[in-house]
Formats: structure tokens, sequence, C-alpha cells
């Protein structure tokens, strides 16, 4: 995100979005009809516009009628936010207001970053060793799969951007997905579904890797959802991130490595013989069954005999050792 980009205080406005590649054009600009098939989308899933089309639905002339309430709302809502934007209406704001006024423009490129997982559209992943195009989207009481076709940006007044996956879904019919006894997904990739209705928003799915289903063979495949780990948001942890130079956050002891000074003491406690290196290093052999004498450290001080062999004399030299 740019170092001075305006906030927008919108739920669907998510600064975990990255676009990435050269942008696309030709057969992968949308239509007039496209972007406003995707403006529809963008109004009927943001939360803040939910007041407003519950009270368009309620209206004589729709009476909950879905198809009407789909085709009319958005013009409706336009002239709500502009008849009310000086009446302190608690269900007003600037960023509903922009929302209103439809996008200025969509732009589309062919990969995009989500909270540091990448996605990849279909036609480059397919030119890779690596996948990252699968996708997975959270329906009511269904899971859609489908691929990566291409990363929309929504270009809304001021700046303000919404960042969209239009993607090709699969068909969820029965003779199309099928679950082994197992509890794996099989999923029919040679067939299409929701033409009509390919977006979804950037941080709504999750992505999948589809593994060949070598029992049924063909186009099937069986989808793995990827769960990341330890994938974290500098902001997360108030921490400023100044530039692309700067290091990646890890979490302290992420994967269970003690420091040489845990290492020392734990081996020391138990009698094993120890030998690390580090800046100020002694080393020091413990019999755990002998008594010994704060005063007498100096005696005790040694050179350690080599740990691979228990019978030859002590031949090491602390210039031969490589750590």
């Amino acid at each position: 995100m740019e170092e001075h980009a305006p906030r927008f205080n919108l739920s669907i406005v998510s600064s975990d979005v990255e676009v990435g590649g050269a942008r696309l054009f030709a057969e992968y600009a949308l239509s007039d009809e496209e972007i406003a098939i995707a403006h529809w989308w963008v109004l009927i899933n943001c939360e803040e516009v939910k007041y407003w089309k519950e009270l368009h639905l309620s209206f004589p002339e729709v009476d909950g009628d879905l198809e009407y309430h789909n085709m009319t709302f958005a013009n409706y809502f336009r002239t709500w936010m502009d008849m009310i934007k000086s009446d302190d209406n608690p269900n007003w704001s600037h960023e509903l207001l922009l929302l209103a006024m439809q996008p200025q423009r969509a732009r589309v490129y062919p990969t995009c970053t989500v909270n540091g997982v990448k996605f990849v559209s279909e036609e480059r992943d397919n030119r890779r060793r690596t996948q990252n195009s699968g996708v997975m989207a959270k329906g009511h009481g269904l899971d859609y799969y489908g691929v990566l076709h291409s990363v929309v940006e929504l270009v809304y007044a001021e700046g303000m951007k919404v960042h969209m996956f239009k993607c090709r879904w699969f068909d969820t019919g029965a003779q199309s997905m099928k679950m082994d006894q197992y509890g794996n997904l099989s999923v029919n990739t040679a067939t299409s579904a929701y033409k009509v209705d390919p977006f979804v928003f950037a941080t709504s799915v999750k992505q999948v890797f589809y593994l060949d289903d070598l029992a049924k063979g063909d186009a099937w495949k069986i989808a793995n959802i990827v769960h990341p780990r330890n994938i974290y948001r500098a902001a997360t942890f108030g921490v400023t991130i100044p530039g692309p130079e700067a290091d990646a956050y890890q979490e302290p002891n992420a994967v269970g490595i003690h420091d040489v000074a845990t290492v020392r003491e734990n081996n020391v406690k138990h009698g094993r013989v120890l030998r690390i290196r580090d800046e100020d290093s002694t080393f020091i052999d413990v019999d755990p069954n002998e008594e010994t004498n704060d005063d007498s450290d100096d005696e005790l001080r040694h050179r350690l005999p080599d740990i691979n062999s228990d019978t030859e004399e002590d031949s090491s030299d602390d210039s031969d050792y490589e750590p």
C-alpha cells in the first residue's frame, strides 16, 4: 500500500491485499456489464450497506422479490446517498457515498498477495511448476472450488479500492464433486459453473492445492486446502516496516530451538559431555558423582576429548574445530 494512501473505513476495503505483475488488457479487460456485476456483488456483500438493502426489500413495489431487488437496488442506493448526506443519518457515511457512485475504473492483474499468501492466475500458473491458482470460497451451506482467472481492482472516487477475484468455478453438483471414505474431496475440474457470477472478494477465499485423483483419473483432482503457518502482518504487532529491505518478522523460538546457554545448562545438569563453541567458550568435563569445590575451578578446566571417541586420548586442537 502507498505510504500516504487514504484509509477508508469499510469492511470491503482491505490493506492486506497487494496486486502484482503487469496489468492485463485485451481479453482480460472487464466489459461494462462485468463491471456492473462486480459492483453489484460489492454492494450486496458490504456489511455497511445491509441496512439499505433491507429497507429496499421492504418497499411494496419490491416486496421481497430478489430479482427485482438486484436489478434496481444500485440506483436506489445512489439516490439515497445523495439525498441524505446532509441529514446526519447514522447509516450514512462519506465512504458509502463513494461506493454508491460506482467504480471509476477497473484494473486487472495476474497475481495478488493476500495477507502473505500469493495467488497466481490460472494462465500464468500453467507455465510454472508451482501451483498458486486454486481457490475455495465458502457459501451458505456449500463450498465453491475453482481457479483464479484474474485479480480485479475496482477503483472508486478518491482512490478507494476494492479487490476481487474473477474465478472459473467448478460445478458443485453431486456428479462433479465426490467425497471418498477417507474424507478426501475430489472435484471434476473439466466442469464450469456460475459464469455470470464469477466474482468473490480477495480476502474471503482460501488457497487450494489440487492433486491428481489416480482412482478417477482424467480431470478429477483432490482438493487440499492450504493452511499457511507463522504468517503475520507487521501491523498486528505494532511494527512499522520502513520499506522492502526490512527483515520479515519471525516469532521468537518459533520452531523450539533453544539458545546456547539453555543447551549448556541442561547438558551439565544431566552429566552429559558438552562441547559448544561461542564467543567466550569454556569447556568443562562434568562428573555428576564427583563433589567439587567452587575454589578449584581452575583445576577442572581443560580441553574435552573428542566426543566421537571414548578410548583414545584427547588429541583435539581448538584450531582444528569447525563449528
